[in-house]
């Protein structure tokens, strides 16, 4: 389980970074605190992961999607996380609907911008 289980561990950059925006600019954490805090994010997001995947195999589907997690977050009586989470795939799926329609016009000029000039 070692390798396997440090590749699968939030980068302890990562979990630095977001510790430092709360801390007071004078502030340090410890590495111990560092490491404790990254072992309870990958332990909440495993939970919450679990949950959602039950949801999957119970419904013989075999791809977790950002609903299941919404649902997950709601099931597990994490309301705040839910709203957050609803609200993100919410905006998510607006701006791969705009990135799409974009791309889409695109394509279409690119295919008929010769037309114009014949």
């Amino acid at each position: 389980m070692g390798e396997n289980w440090e590749s699968l561990q939030l980068p302890i950059a990562n979990v630095e970074r977001i510790m430092k925006k709360i801390v007071p600019e004078k502030g340090k954490i410890s590495k111990e605190a560092k490491k404790r805090m990254q072992e309870c994010a990958n332990e909440f997001i495993n939970f919450v992961t679990s949950e959602a995947a039950q949801r999957c195999q119970n419904e013989n589907r075999r791809t977790l999607n950002g609903d299941d997690i919404y649902w997950a977050f709601d099931s597990l009586g994490l309301d705040n996380y839910a709203e957050a989470s609803s609200k993100y795939l919410l905006k998510f799926r607006e701006a791969e609907r705009i990135k799409a329609s974009d791309k889409a016009i695109i394509t279409f000029q690119d295919q008929h911008a010769g037309e114009e000039d014949q």
